[in-house]
């Protein structure tokens, strides 16, 4: 009896321990999993790499050389220009001119249009002069008749009316047309160069620089504001905060990482570019498949020289950095990225489930000037890598769209203003137990069933009853 009540408390104990220790695993990978709940923002490492002439705010823009923004010198798509008086390249003076419209034909339009007034007057007195004569008749004629004239007087008089209106319209677009014979002559509104005009076998305009024909047909002649070049840029909706009046940029040459001018942002155009403007700068974006609005900014050079009209450049906030002679090739990262542990050094990266880990690498020189360290193994340009936090963890998300990050955590407060719930946290006192306190238990509660004397021993056979 003894040796069977031991059995059941043996297989009491083991499913006590058993459901007590799956709980402590449950509990235990509830927390892990808790503990790996957020996304961390990573960056790809050709994008901080300093070694390729990185700005401190890592922020790059695709600029292009040409002409100080222009004025047009719109015509009249309702006459015919005879006659231009300058050509491509020409400097001209406000108030100089510029082309003279056919005055011949304008004043065969104006002749014809001068008999076209007259013949509608005399139609008019002619219908008004019948009306008195209809009105005599009707006084005298039967009451059937009367009534076919008052038709006739109301038909003649809806002639007079539109015949008026007619003689109004015209009169006014022939004094028009006469001041116009007047003034045949377009003057430029600006002192500037000639940078365009219009094709003389007519569509759009004609410009030698190779760009792109103004899309507006009634343009004649297209004048720069002087000979001075520009370097116009563009921006995104997302990254205009980042660009402003006055601010220091530097122009890098797209094919010497080395060739470098300085200049100041002049203006920054508040109307979204045309959508055949903006592909031109997708390829200095992360992701060029978004769409987004561009806007564009002018620069103005501290220099000219060794700068080509049509020329590509790459614009980068100047934030003072210095040359510090140190000659960097391959990978360099600010050493704020790296971090020791044991004597090794690693970076927080993105593997290829899209897991934050941290990863090893070897470093090779460092600048203690810039602040930058070469890394010689562990990394390559194409890695993405995050900003070292104390609250990372090795599992957690990554992602490249920095607002959608959300390690390091939020405070309680900003989850209660924004309506989330709080990650719960469970601590040790919440899934540990004193496995010693437990083995007592059950040796205590053994030894009651031994010194039981009416105790007996179980049947070889449990029915249901039992």
């Amino acid at each position: 009896m003894a040796n069977a009540r031991k059995i059941v408390t043996t297989v009491i104990s083991v499913a006590v321990v058993g459901a007590v220790g799956v709980t402590g695993f449950m509990l235990w990978k509830k927390r892990d999993n808790i503990a790996k709940k957020g996304t961390v923002y990573v960056q790809t490492v050709s994008s901080l790499n300093t070694a390729e002439g990185l700005s401190l705010t890592g922020s790059k823009f695709s600029g292009v050389v040409e002409m100080q923004k222009t004025e047009d010198v719109k015509y009249d798509v309702n006459k015919t220009i005879s006659e231009f008086y300058v050509e491509v390249g020409d400097e001209v003076k406000e108030g100089d001119k510029l082309f003279t419209y056919d005055v011949e034909a304008m004043q065969l339009q104006y002749e014809q249009a001068k008999i076209e007034v007259e013949r509608m007057e005399n139609e008019t007195e002619t219908n008004k002069l019948e009306i008195e004569q209809l009105e005599k008749e009707k006084k005298t004629a039967k009451q059937d008749d009367q009534v076919e004239l008052t038709m006739r007087i109301l038909s003649l008089q809806s002639d007079i009316a539109k015949s008026e209106y007619d003689i109004k319209t015209k009169k006014q677009a022939n004094k028009k047309l006469k001041e116009s014979i007047k003034n045949a002559d377009v003057y430029s509104p600006i002192d500037g160069i000639v940078k365009s005009i219009k094709d003389p076998d007519g569509g759009s305009s004609y410009d030698p620089y190779g760009e792109e024909g103004n899309s507006s047909e009634n343009i004649a002649v297209s004048l720069s504001k002087g000979d001075d070049l520009q370097i116009r840029a563009s921006v995104n909706e997302q990254m205009i905060n980042m660009v402003y009046a006055d601010m220091p940029v530097i122009l890098r040459s797209r094919i010497d990482n080395n060739v470098t001018w300085s200049g100041t942002v002049s203006s920054i155009e508040t109307t979204p570019q045309p959508a055949s403007e903006s592909g031109m700068y997708d390829e200095m974006e992360e992701d060029s498949s978004a769409v987004t609005s561009k806007y564009s900014f002018y620069i103005l050079p501290e220099s000219f020289d060794g700068l080509m009209l049509g020329q590509h450049l790459i614009v980068e906030p100047d934030m003072g950095m210095v040359d510090s002679g140190v000659e960097k090739k391959g990978i360099w990262l600010y050493s704020d990225f790296v971090f020791e542990e044991d004597g090794k050094s690693y970076v927080w990266a993105a593997n290829d489930k899209d897991k934050i880990e941290k990863r090893e690498v070897k470093l090779g020189k460092k600048d203690d000037e810039m602040g930058d360290v070469e890394i010689l193994k562990g990394l390559d340009k194409k890695d993405l890598i995050a900003y070292p936090d104390k609250e990372y963890e090795e599992g957690m998300k990554v992602t490249k769209d920095e607002e959608k990050a959300t390690v390091p955590k939020k405070s309680s407060e900003d989850a209660e203003d924004e309506g989330e719930p709080e990650d719960e946290y469970l601590g040790e006192e919440d899934y540990e137990f004193d496995e010693e306190d437990f083995e007592d238990e059950d040796l205590e509660e053994d030894e009651e069933f031994a010194d039981d004397e009416d105790f007996e021993e179980p049947a070889d056979v449990i029915g249901e009853e039992d």
